[in-house]
């Protein structure tokens, strides 16, 4: 049986000379499980090993010193580096590639990775179309948050309970709109996009959202199918409408929006047309109460819309 040095060895060698050594001063991860927010669900025994092995060996460049797998066990808030390194290993090895792949796979991400930074843009209102988009709340409340998501992004799903948490406490002052922003590292983020679409087009496009959020480290298209039966879709319908290709361009204008409003990376989400940093609820309170104020103190109405609104909530 190898000795760990010797597993670190070997995977560092994979990787060639130009990768350095993790410089983790803890103990490596002894176990896939305490790699938090990756989904290994399909992977043999042999792949979850091999995960692991890479994962141990490399460094997250994030600057804290620790390998890929330390940094997503040990980390109080493990980085969106090390989140996006370790789906990449795990997606390569879905792919069928062997551990030298893997690495190399691996080694070509860290080396291209470029952390975006959020825009200065206090105090700047965007104007975003949200027209046909799904909302939920009511149609007559005075504050819109507009969300741009990705169904398999850890971080949309967290952010989902606080939403929940918003429109509950603001019930007639604030709605939500749905905007989708599926991001390329994510292998089956634009077919649920279609998918969530497919169901509006039933009515049925919160249930789908809610139902791949509660399951977003399972998505796939076996699973996407399965969740849309659950909830009651026309199959015929929906298959005929997947299959027709008619959401991609809608996909595409969302991401479009985003774009013009500089969103970088999801979830990105807008009150009234400011982008709003920080996503707790107190966060989201202060800002919604802040719009309400204003709104109150207005001396003649209501400030023009930021948006158009969905004509129907579904």
């Amino acid at each position: 049986m190898m000795s760990r040095l010797a597993i670190s060895l070997t995977a560092v060698l994979l990787l060639g000379p130009a990768a350095p050594l993790a410089r983790a001063a803890a103990a490596p991860a002894a176990d896939i499980s305490e790699v938090k927010e990756i989904d290994f669900t399909g992977l043999t025994e042999a792949q979850k090993k091999m995960a692991l092995r890479v994962l141990n060996a490399n460094p997250c460049n994030c600057g804290c010193s620790m390998s890929i797998a330390v940094c997503r066990r040990d980390m109080k808030n493990s980085c969106r580096r090390s989140l996006i390194f370790a789906r990449t290993v795990v997606d390569a090895i879905r792919e069928g590639r062997d551990e030298a792949a893997v690495a190399k796979t691996l080694q070509a991400k860290t080396a291209t990775f470029v952390e975006a930074k959020m825009p200065d843009d206090a105090g700047v209102v965007y104007a975003i179309d949200v027209s046909n988009a799904p909302v939920r709340g009511l149609k007559t409340a005075p504050v819109l948050i507009v969300e741009f998501s990705d169904f398999q992004c850890p971080y949309c799903a967290e952010l989902q309970k606080t939403l929940d948490q918003v429109l509950k406490a603001f019930p007639k002052d604030v709605q939500l709109v749905y905007k989708q922003y599926p991001l390329n590292i994510h292998t089956f983020a634009r077919q649920a996009a279609a998918a969530t679409l497919a169901a509006h087009g039933q009515g049925r496009f919160w249930d789908m959202h809610d139902k791949l959020y509660q399951n977003f480290s399972a998505i796939n298209d076996e699973n996407i199918r399965r969740w849309a039966k659950e909830i009651g879709l026309n199959m015929n319908d929906y298959d005929k409408a997947l299959q027709s290709g008619r959401f991609e361009p809608v996909i595409q204008k969302d991401m479009a929006d985003g774009a013009a409003a500089k969103v970088l990376g999801t979830p990105t989400v807008f009150v009234n047309g400011r982008r709003i940093h920080d996503r707790s609820f107190e966060g989201f309170k202060q800002a919604i109460q802040e719009e309400l104020a204003n709104r109150r103190s207005a001396s003649s109405g209501a400030a023009p819309p930021v948006a158009t609104r969905s004509p129907a909530a579904n």
